[in-house]
């Protein structure tokens, strides 16, 4: 079922209290939009003093302290030994056990 795209049909903010709450409530989400913009600087600048304290690239941190934070340590393993497995057989013509992970011999 395709999503509806047309604008709300209602009455824009006819009412002044309706207007007022509105607007109300539109301050809320930007207070909150800033705080967001706080804490991403805040983990910038983090980054920053651990990538320059211990010689670890950034990027490496970050995915790290996601990767923490997700719990999906295992998942990317998963990931990056079809990856490993793909690139080989494809870009480098190996053949890896004639299977790649995660694929089914049946399937095929």
């Amino acid at each position: 079922m395709a999503k509806n795209n047309k604008p709300n049909t209602k009455p824009a903010l006819t009412d002044v209290t309706d207007r007022k709450k509105f607007k109300t409530t539109l301050a809320t989400i930007t207070h909150h939009l800033q705080t967001i913009d706080d804490q991403k600087e805040a983990i910038k600048e983090i980054v920053t003093e651990l990538s320059a304290s211990s010689g670890i690239d950034k990027k490496v941190i970050r995915k790290l302290a996601m990767t923490m934070y997700k719990h999906n340590y295992s998942t990317l393993q998963e990931e990056n030994k079809h990856f490993e497995s793909l690139y080989e057989t494809v870009i480098e013509g190996k053949l890896v056990d004639d299977e790649l992970p995660g694929e089914d011999k049946k399937a095929a």
